[in-house]
């Protein structure tokens, strides 16, 4: 009975206590509810009457009227002249009081003045005043005095950036709130649980980022309890409580950074969530667009496989890019494999993945358009671009699920209005990457209509990005840049003036070597050297020129110091198969035998790779390359043992290439094979043939 009776009295408390502040809230919104939420000389100057000696206690009355009034110099001699009659010995609770309030005056003064040494001045008199509180066991000024200390410590941090004071800030902080508890104290509860969380985001800056950052997300969360239950209780909502939850939601965006966990996300989305519920559009606009835009973000790392560097400009061009170049044909005249069908439950897989993304991405283009409801290009220019800017990556990753034309076209027109804002002299970096982002989005778009412009277009974007990016100061930028641009290069020789695009797409990725070598980005340096190599043998059959298929050679063979049979076979057996049809047609100008006998070799690597189970068109391909290098060699010597190992290849190819599936491919192979009979029968060499070999079939 009596723990049930004691449990209703701790609720009465703190539903008193929380209307309190509802109603209350007005009054003290200046003094106590800031952004970093510190008591000021209305909850911080302790006023009581002193009676022990009249005219120190009018000295003591003057100071306290004159510190509100912001006569601060005028407070400091009332309560010097004070202190002479009230001194620690004999009046200790006075002379305390005295201290805390002088400290308070040290710490507006260092405001003022920017002067840090009067929050050393302050420190020295609260510790003053504490000791006394302690030793008299005043409870309530003792912790008073020891959250005015924290916050002077806390504005020594900022000024020194020394990590000392923010621990110190911290420890004091804890011991107020060894007093001030939620049901008894729920206003200063609330206000110091959020002045530990903005401490331990600092202290999260400088050591322990993951442990810190949690600490902080606990002190968010004990801020957010009083608000909670007087939502329940009353149901008014606060605007502290908003800006509480703004910064809980922004601690957890960061925690993501660390752990990389998807329920970070959706935590930081819940808070912002919580805060857009007090912050409408009306009453509170500037912080309405902010948190939409933090929400946006949120919500485009959801739609990118949580993966916030997926958002940075080239992922997205890389992905859609890699796919287009899968569609064309490569330059072994590889045919392309069907894919093999899925499980049906991992095709029901893939397709709720997608439209979970397409629905994340949905909710991070909405929240950015909110945004823009605030940001516009004249009073917010740089909001207006940043949002402008994401909203064009948005809509270039939604691109890549639904709508491509659509999405892509959307981006761009954000791009540019983002550059409306960014120019090149006073947003340099900002106008690089936008201009960057804004060729990704030509490029995907001229894999769909208008292909020369928009790949005009995109290759001027990224001269303008290199107007910032130079090798010394942006070098993996510059790096990254100039490889995209040989990409561009290489597909714009398709259309016009191809040995000019060529010869520059070969230039761009030299350019990206200047950066990309092979110990620091092997990966980079392969892909780039392999790029090299085709663009060398497209080069040749434009010319005729040799020298292009000795570069092409060396540049894959560059490429193969990355790319080998262990680690990455399928690049190995991909480019072997290049450097055989390079080497073969080298042959035509040089050293016929020996560039023969080296073509045969890479197409016998390239099928340590390709098998005829797992990849059989790659197998039937090479097999019937291998076929042309045997025969060719054949002309040359050891006619008959390489026209019959030229048959066994072609033989080989028509195990994939039957008449049935593939009659182009059938049709060639028995034409090839009919070639080596004529060659054998107009030279007359019978050793077996004279008995009428059939045509071999599929």
């Amino acid at each position: 009975m009596m723990l049930t009776l004691l449990l209703i009295l701790a609720i009465i408390i703190i539903s008193v206590a929380t209307i309190w502040i509802v109603f209350r809230r007005e009054d003290i919104r200046k003094n106590i509810y800031r952004r970093e939420m510190r008591p000021m000389l209305g909850s911080g100057i302790i006023k009581e009457k002193i009676h022990h000696v009249k005219q120190a206690d009018e000295w003591f009355e003057e100071g306290v009227k004159n510190q509100n009034l912001g006569n601060y110099e005028i407070a400091l001699n009332f309560y010097s002249k004070a202190l002479d009659i009230f001194t620690k010995k004999d009046y200790p609770y006075a002379y305390a009081t005295i201290q805390n309030n002088i400290g308070i005056i040290y710490k507006e003064l260092a405001t003022i003045k920017k002067l840090d040494t009067y929050l050393y001045k302050a420190i020295r008199c609260y510790e003053e005043a504490i000791n006394i509180y302690r030793e008299f066991e005043y409870r309530t000024e003792y912790a008073m005095a020891q959250n005015n200390l924290a916050l002077v410590y806390r504005e020594l941090a900022k000024l020194t950036d020394k990590e000392e004071f923010l621990q110190k800030a911290i420890e004091s902080f804890k011991e107020a709130l060894g007093v001030y508890k939620m049901g008894s104290h729920p206003l200063e509860y609330t206000s110091i649980h959020n002045n530990l969380g903005d401490l331990y985001q600092y202290l999260a800056e400088k050591r322990n980022r993951k442990r810190n950052l949690m600490n902080a997300i606990k002190s968010y969360q004990e801020a957010s309890k009083v608000f909670e239950i007087v939502y329940r209780i009353v149901g008014k909502e606060a605007k502290e409580y908003a800006d509480i939850q703004q910064k809980l939601g922004e601690v957890y965006e960061k925690l993501f950074k660390i752990e990389n966990k998807q329920t970070n996300i959706f935590r930081a989305i819940e808070s912002f969530k919580n805060a857009l519920g007090i912050y409408s559009i009306t009453t509170y606009p500037k912080e309405y667009a902010d948190i939409q835009s933090k929400l946006g973000k949120m919500f485009l790392i959801l739609g990118n496989n949580f993966e916030e560097k997926s958002l940075k400009d080239i992922i997205c061009y890389n992905n859609h890019m890699a796919r287009g170049k899968s569609k064309k044909k490569s330059i072994s005249t590889k045919i392309t494999k069907k894919a093999k069908s899925e499980e049906p439950l991992e095709e029901y897989e893939a397709y709720d993945e997608e439209k979970i993304k397409e629905r994340n991405l949905s909710n991070a283009i909405t929240a950015y358009k909110e945004a823009l409801k605030v940001y516009n290009l004249e009073d917010n220019p740089m909001e207006y671009a940043v949002t402008q800017n994401n909203l064009g990556m948005a809509y270039c990753v939604l691109a890549g699920i639904t709508k491509e034309e659509e999405n892509l076209s959307n981006a761009i027109e954000a791009y540019k209005e983002a550059l409306k804002v960014y120019n090149l002299e006073d947003n340099p970096m900002e106008y690089a990457v936008t201009n960057g982002n804004l060729a990704i989005a030509y490029s995907l778009l001229s894999e769909i209509k208008d292909r020369e412009e928009n790949l005009s277009n995109a290759i001027e974007a990224y001269k303008e990005a290199l107007k910032v990016y130079n090798l010394e100061e942006y070098p993996e930028e510059y790096a990254t840049t100039q490889h995209n641009l040989g990409m561009l290069y290489f597909l714009f020789s398709e259309i016009k003036d191809k040995e000019e695009n060529l010869s520059n797409a070969i230039e761009a990725y030299k350019e990206a070597l200047k950066v990309y070598n092979l110990e620091e980005y092997p990966e980079e340096y392969a892909t780039t050297q392999k790029d090299i190599g085709k663009i060398y043998l497209t080069l040749f059959e434009i010319t005729g020129e040799e020298e292009n298929l000795s570069n092409a050679i060396e540049a894959y063979k560059e490429a193969l110091k990355v790319y080998t049979l262990k680690d990455n076979p399928m690049e190995y057996a991909e480019i072997q198969t290049n450097i055989g049809i390079t080497y073969r047609t080298l042959s035509n100008f040089q050293d016929k035998e020996e560039n023969l006998d080296q073509s045969i070799r890479a197409f016998n690597e390239a099928l340590k790779v390709y098998n005829l189970e797992e990849y059989p068109l790659e197998y039937a391909t090479v097999q019937n390359n291998l076929g042309i290098s045997y025969r060719n060699l054949a002309m040359v010597v050891d006619m008959f043992v390489n026209f019959q190992k030229a048959m066994q290849a072609y033989e080989e190819a028509l195990k994939v290439y039957t008449l049935e599936e593939y009659p182009r491919e059938y049709a060639m192979l028995q034409n090839n094979i009919g070639n080596i009979y004529a060659i054998l029968a107009g030279l007359k060499i019978k050793m077996g043939f004279e008995q009428g070999i059939p045509m071999l079939t599929a």
